[in-house]
């Protein structure tokens, strides 16, 4: 989400219908489930926008659809009530098409979001990565533009590691790739048995569930990996700036925004070489394989722990990165092009 842009919000009251808010009365925070059955079972398949009656909306607040310039949806849908308003939507990834974690979001995506692509003037990809994807997906290369994701610095960088630990933050989705991590740990308590750290992997159950915990029993020793479904946001930055390494073995993603919010802390990351890390980390980041027996991941651990000029250099760089990779940089790119938008509309 990228809460400095104008404009009016169009968001979900608690009474389960729309409203539009101002800019500074607009919330992060996702809306409740609404209380009527039809429109709870909308916002499961994310299709609340079939259940509100926007011009009525409008009108409530004195407005007409003529007077709307543009539309900016920060995720991957245009209002299809109005494909005749100029509209730039935001495409984070196209996983579900090829690291899917369920039947419907693959559907969804191969028969639904196509549409919403028609219905958009331009679309914004969060990476070059995406950008193919979406070319590949159907969409002309001309009306897609790159802006990645930023992130605000909120602190000073950590300026040593302070512990043994690791930090993976991830469901247990198919695309986050955790059985990779259990075969880099499972080698790393093996042939570094002085290592006296714990990993923590912080995200919700999901398909891989039961494999992760298989996985976390034959470990040698499994009391070194905690698996934990949630943590407060100050416990888990605490957890953060705290640990070696962030650590992220995920075979597709779009972006991979945990790995930008650990550089903004100081914290090195150690990621799977897949296209997208190397497109932002090539020079931050170390790299492992996201298929071997998991002696890469556990020689990058002992490098870290072994050399303190490298996690002081991968510190800095990585820091860097994310000062460059700021929210206002995102929101002036995303300005420019709506104001490009409404002026050849």
């Amino acid at each position: 989400m990228v809460p400095q842009l104008d404009g009016l919000r169009l968001q979900l009251g608690v009474d389960g219908q729309g409203l539009l808010v101002s800019a500074s009365q607009w919330t992060t925070d996702s809306p409740p489930w609404a209380p009527g059955r039809s429109m709870r079972l909308l916002q499961r398949y994310s299709l609340v926008q079939h259940g509100l009656d926007l011009p009525a909306l409008l009108e409530h607040h004195g407005f007409v659809v003529d007077q709307l310039e543009g539309i900016y949806s920060p995720f991957f849908d245009a209002l299809l009530l109005w494909p005749e308003i100029p509209q730039l939507i935001t495409c984070h990834d196209l996983t579900p098409l090829v690291a899917s974690n369920s039947r419907k979001a693959w559907l969804r995506y191969l028969f639904w979001q196509p549409r919403h692509c028609r219905a958009a003037t331009r679309l914004i990809a969060i990476s070059r990565h995406v950008a193919d994807q979406l070319v590949a997906f159907g969409v002309e290369a001309d009306v897609i533009e790159v802006i990645p994701n930023g992130i605000t610095i909120q602190r000073p960088p950590v300026q040593s590691p302070v512990s043994e630990d690791l930090l993976v933050l991830a469901r247990h989705d198919v695309n986050k790739n955790l059985p990779a991590l259990f075969r880099g740990i499972d080698q790393l308590q093996r042939r570094w048995p002085q290592w006296r750290g714990v990993l923590r992997i912080v995200g919700r159950s999901g398909p891989q569930s039961r494999l992760v915990q298989r996985l976390h029993r034959q470990l040698p020793s499994p009391e070194q990996v905690q698996l934990i479904d949630a943590l407060p946001e100050n416990e888990l930055l605490k957890h953060l700036r705290s640990s070696l390494a962030l650590l992220s073995a995920s075979t597709e993603e779009g972006f991979d925004y945990p790995v930008l919010e650990a550089k903004a802390e100081g914290i090195p990351t150690l990621i799977s070489d897949i296209p997208v890390h190397r497109e932002f980390h090539q020079d931050s980041s170390l790299f492992f394989p996201v298929d071997d027996d998991g002696r890469a991941l556990a020689d990058l651990v002992v490098a870290c722990l072994q050399d303190r000029s490298l996690w002081r250099q991968l510190s800095q760089a990585g820091h860097a990165l994310a000062q460059r990779l700021s929210v206002e940089a995102q929101v002036a790119s995303i300005d420019e092009q709506l104001r490009q938008l409404c002026r050849t509309n």
